[in-house]
C-alpha cells in the first residue's frame, strides 16, 4: 500500500483529465510502452518534476502530465513499478504541492489557481459595458388627497408626507391620505414621497397646490426609505403623463 502523507488520496476523476480511462492507458507510451516496464531514473525524475510543476500551478497540464497524474492516482498495491517510482519521486521532490493537489481533488478541482480551471467567472462585457443591464425598478401609481401641511419643500425636492389607509384608493381617501390603486400602503412601505423638480420655485409651487387640496396621482418607485416619484398629475389619470 502507498505510504500516507495525510489522508488516503481520493481517486482522480479520469473524465476530468482525459475524457476516459481508456485514453489514459493508451497514452502510457509517454512514460513506457507497458505499465510494468521499468523506466530509467532520469525518465522518472523528469516526469516527477513535470507533475510537481503542474500540481503547484507553475505550468499548465498537457496530455503527458495528465498521464503522470493518472499514474499517481493508481492503487500502488497493483504492483505497477512505474507508478511506484513516480510516486516516490513526487513525494520526495514536492510533498506540499502533492498534499495540496490531493486536497483539491476532494472539491473536484485538482489544479492550482491560474492553471487549467479559472477560479473566478469572467463577466461578459462589450466596450467596457456589461451585456446584462439590471432591470429598472418597477413604478406604480399612488393616489393621494391633498390637505394643508401635507407637502413641504427642501430646495428642489418636493416632499409629500401622507397617512396610510386600510383599503385601496378606489374605496375613497380622506384629506392627507394616500393608497395604491389596487391595495392599501403596507405598514413596512414608506409613508412619504420625494418628488425631484427642476427648481426650488417649482417645488414651492407644488407645495402650494397639494396643500390646497384635491386629488393627485404620483407614479413612484419604492426606494426603501421613501417613494421616489417619476411623474405627478392632478386628478385620477390612468396613464402616466
Amino acid at each position: 500500500m502507498r505510504p500516507s502523507l495525510a489522508h488516503a488520496p481520493l481517486r482522480l476523476p479520469r473524465c476530468l483529465l482525459l475524457g476516459c480511462a481508456v485514453a489514459a492507458w493508451l497514452g502510457l507510451a509517454a512514460v513506457g510502452s507497458h505499465p510494468a516496464r521499468a523506466q530509467t531514473a532520469a525518465d522518472i525524475s523528469a516526469a516527477a518534476a513535470k507533475a510537481c510543476a503542474v500540481m503547484s500551478g507553475q505550468t499548465k497540464p498537457d496530455s503527458r502530465t495528465l498521464q503522470y497524474l493518472l499514474l499517481l492516482d493508481e492503487d500502488l498495491a497493483d504492483a505497477n513499478p512505474v507508478a511506484v517510482a513516480l510516486y516516490r519521486d513526487v513525494v520526495h521532490e514536492c510533498p506540499k504541492a502533492y498534499l495540496s493537489y490531493e486536497q483539491r481533488l476532494r472539491t473536484r478541482n485538482p489544479f492550482a489557481g491560474g492553471t487549467l480551471v479559472k477560479q473566478t467567472p469572467t463577466q461578459l462585457t462589450s466596450s467596457g459595458t456589461s451585456l446584462t443591464k439590471p432591470a429598472p425598478a418597477p413604478e406604480f401609481p399612488l393616489r393621494c388627497r391633498g390637505r394643508s401641511g401635507m407637502a413641504s419643500s427642501e430646495g428642489t425636492l418636493l416632499v409629500v408626507t401622507f397617512a396610510k389607509t386600510d383599503h385601496p384608493a378606489a374605496q375613497g381617501l380622506q384629506p392627507g391620505q394616500c393608497a395604491w390603486l389596487a391595495r392599501a400602503v403596507r405598514p413596512n412601505e414608506p409613508a412619504h414621497i420625494d418628488v425631484p423638480l427642476p427648481s426650488a420655485g417649482a417645488a414651492r409651487n407644488g407645495v402650494a397646490q397639494i396643500n390646497a387640496g384635491g386629488t393627485w396621482t404620483f407614479w413612484v418607485v419604492n426606494a426603501n426609505t421613501s417613494l421616489r416619484a417619476t411623474a405627478v398629475a392632478k386628478g385620477t389619470p390612468t396613464q402616466k403623463p
